[in-house]
């Protein structure tokens, strides 16, 4: 078991009596080399799941385990904010944004708030192969 502050608590929140997910006010989230997000990754089962809110699966490029939020409870936020910083996934951002929708292999394009916002936080390096004329 995971050790504890002095002093913090844990809290967990009730399922909703509609059965729907919660609206999470904000999602933070980055984009890898590879364009996964959260640890939804390319060509993995998680990407499919439309049921549970959450997963672990095993990522065999990996060889790791992860857990993940799934795209449905994700796309329920009021606000997502996707952060990508560097030179080494400009390529896969410019894919991602202005590319061909291929959302089993760039994961990222999973991220498509219902009723929320999505906001991406890019720095220069990042966002340098981008079309200039390219809001983002």
């Amino acid at each position: 078991m995971p050790r504890r502050r002095a002093g913090a608590t844990r809290r967990s929140s009730p399922a909703p009596v509609d059965g729907l997910p919660p609206i999470f006010d904000l999602v933070l989230l980055g984009m890898g080399p590879d364009g996964h997000t959260a640890s939804l990754f390319p060509y993995s089962q998680a990407l499919t799941e439309r049921r549970r809110w959450v997963v672990g699966h095993h990522v065999a490029r990996l060889g790791k385990a992860r857990i993940t939020m799934t795209p449905p409870i994700l796309n329920r936020a009021a606000e997502v904010r996707l952060l990508v910083t560097g030179a080494d996934k400009a390529g896969v951002l410019r894919e991602a944004l202005v590319g061909a929708r291929e959302p089993e292999r760039l994961p990222v394009q999973l991220v498509a708030p219902e009723a929320g916002r999505l906001v991406w936080m890019l720095d220069r390096a990042a966002a340098a192969e981008l079309p200039a004329d390219r809001p983002v």
